[in-house]
This record gives C-alpha cells, structure tokens and sequence, in this order.
C-alpha cells in the first residue's frame, strides 16, 4: 500500500510530536508498504534513523501557509497522488484535499474552532480581521470534513464538538487516541515515591504545568491560586511551568500581558519558575521531580501533557472539561475552570491525603499504558486505510 502523510504544517509542538511517534510505529520495509511525507524542511532535518520505506518529502523554501497552502494541498499534492498512484493520502491538520482522487483520512486536532468556551471568552477580544480569518478557516475545516473518507478526532470530546458544527456520520467517525512517548510500567506497579504530603512546615510542593502558551491554556487561574495555597504559610506550593507568557509566540495572544503582570505581583512572583521549551531528557527530569501535574487549560482536542503526567505516576488537578475527564477519568481530581479557590483547594487536598493522591497516581499509570498507546493509534490508523 502506498500512503501520502501531509504534514506540511508540522512546525513545532504536538504536529512535530505526532508526526515524529507516527512515522516510528509504521510497519517496517519487510511489510511492503511505502509512505510519503511532506512535511517542512526544518521538521525533516530533525527527523534521524527513518526506514527506507518511510520518503521525506521537504517543502521547499518558504513555508506552506495561507492561500499558498490551499494551492500546494490542493493542485500540487493532488498531481502527486495521481502521478505516484498513491492509495490513501492522510491530511494530519485539519485541512484535506477537496474530491480527493484517492481514499482520504483525516485528523481534525484544533479544537478552537469548535470550542464554545473558546469562542465566548476569547475571540471577541481579537481584531476583526482575526475573527473573519477564524472563521474562514473554520468553514474551510468543515468543507474539507465533507470531502473526507474518514475524520478522525483524538477524543470523543473532540468528535461532538466537531459535530455541532458539521455533520459527521458514524461510519466515516473514528475516535483514535494519541500514543505517550514515555515508557510505562506494567498496570499495577507502585507509584513512584513521592515526599507531597510531608506534614513538616518546612516542604516545598512542587507543581507543574507542561504546556506552549497560549489564552485558552487558562494561566491566569492558575496564578491567581498560587498565592491562596502559599496564604496560611503552613506549606509552599512552587509551580513550574513551560506556558510562558513572555514567550516570543505568545504575542499574538489577548492574555499574555495580563498574565506577564500576575507573574510580577508580590504574592506570586516568588513561587513561579517559567520555564522555555526543554530538551526530551530535560522534561522527564521535570516530571520526575515533580509533585503534583496541573492542567487548567480551557480546550483540548487530547492533552499530550496530561498523557505524559500519567506515565509518570503524577497525580492530576485538571478543569472540568469533558475532554480532560475522557482522558484522565479517575486519575484526576477536577476543579470549576474558572475558579482559583475551588484550584487551590482540589490541589492541597491532593498534596495533603494520600488516600487522595495515591489511587490517582496507579489509576494514571494503568491508563497511559492501556488507552495511550502509539502501536495502537498507527494500528487503527491503517486499518481505516486498508477497509475498501
């Protein structure tokens, strides 16, 4: 079977993560099959140790964006498949190919444009130039959902929400979970030790945040809960945190000065660590020497990050969103999205019970190595491919 895999857009964070566990859990050469990847140049010098059968195709020169990318997907990779006599091509972000001339998967993975919250907090704070963008690239989502022979979506969440705004019937729906890079232990194994929960004054908690910045990532209430937990002085929480608001790529965002201005404030400035972008062996450290994984963040089409936090034996304080508890079920405690308190209360409980903490560190670790599964996710992917 020939496959096209356009990533054109796989720029940096989860694109660059998926494609990159992708293309390691394809079938090997001895299986026959050949995969073509476009995707950008700088993205494909990172990529190491590919298969014979795996082709890196790299846009040349400039990136692939706005109308320019609309003639590239839509004339220049449609002469490809044609010319190549491809059997499937699968479109990894969200944009597909208009009447296709071969089978066509695709992955719907930005959840802003169907996301009421997103919609109701955020995009009336943005120009009107951003808000007509927005929605025509929402209608061009939906045009090419429509095109496509199956639609994938990383979360049953993520399917529904993408249902109120396009019809998806069940037999072109597949509801295909992401893999977690980390290694996992064996469902059941002990949680790794961790000191949260130590009654001597003196502890220092440490909670992190795995995230790139961005307004629906919810920051703010996440900062604004840091001087409530430090109030009573019985105890330090200390977040660390990689949604940094002072990032270069955070400027397009309406939040990220008010942000910037509540990292700055007196009760807060001492107990927050942001962190840039790490290296792979620089974040397991991280997860490692962490106590607690918080995940406030608004809107998600998976949460890679909350995926990650279960692999390894953290427990979770998660928003209560329906994609939040698809992923993390009974491995997390929630709190009301928008609430400091009801944050800071759900995360002392957890730091300080271990009746609380330790269910949720075996449960998380028994769901990253059943449900978040990479051999599978690439499994389900070319058996979608393979059905006539």
């Amino acid at each position: 079977m020939k496959i096209a895999i356009n990533a054109a857009a796989a720029k940096m964070g989860g694109a660059v993560n998926y494609l990159t566990n992708f293309l390691r859990h394809l079938p090997p050469s001895a299986s026959g099959d050949q995969n073509f990847v476009f995707l950008p140049a700088e993205t494909s010098n990172r990529l190491i140790d590919i298969p014979p059968n795996i082709r890196l195709c790299p846009h040349p020169g400039e990136n692939v964006g706005g109308w320019r990318r609309i003639w590239w997907e839509q004339v220049k990779l449609r002469r490809f498949l044609v010319k190549e006599k491809v059997d499937v091509l699968f479109s990894t972000a969200n944009f597909g190919m208009y009447r296709c001339p071969v089978k066509q998967i695709l992955l719907v993975r930005n959840t802003l444009y169907f996301s009421k919250p997103y919609q109701q907090l955020f995009l009336p704070r943005h120009s009107l130039k951003k808000r007509i963008a927005f929605r025509l690239r929402r209608w061009l989502i939906c045009l090419s959902v429509r095109s496509a022979d199956i639609v994938m979506t990383p979360t049953q969440a993520m399917l529904d929400e993408l249902r109120d705004f396009v019809d998806v019937p069940s037999h072109k729906a597949l509801v295909n979970p992401y893999g977690v890079e980390s290694a996992s232990p064996s469902p059941g194994a002990p949680p790794v030790q961790s000191e949260t929960g130590r009654s001597d004054p003196g502890h220092l908690c440490k909670l992190l945040y795995v995230s790139l910045y961005a307004e629906h990532k919810n920051l703010n209430t996440l900062l604004k809960a840091i001087p409530l937990l430090n109030e009573n002085g019985a105890g330090k929480f200390l977040l660390q945190t990689t949604a940094d608001p002072t990032w270069e790529g955070a400027a397009w965002t309406v939040t990220h000065q008010e942000d910037i201005d509540l990292t700055k404030e007196p009760g807060i400035s001492p107990w927050v660590r942001l962190l840039r972008p790490l290296p792979r062996e620089r974040m397991e450290q991280l997860y490692l020497d962490s106590d607690i994984f918080v995940f406030p963040s608004l809107t998600e089409s998976f949460g890679f990050p909350m995926a990650e936090a279960m692999s390894y034996g953290l427990p979770i304080v998660a928003a209560d969103t329906p994609v939040n508890r698809e992923i993390c079920g009974e491995a997390a405690v929630y709190f009301r999205p928008l609430d400091p308190a009801d944050l800071a209360r759900q995360v002392r409980r957890v730091a300080t019970d271990q009746a609380v903490r330790q269910p949720l560190q075996i449960e998380g670790r028994r769901r990253a190595a059943t449900m978040c599964r990479w051999d599978e996710h690439v499994r389900r992917v070319l058996a979608a491919a393979s059905v006539p």
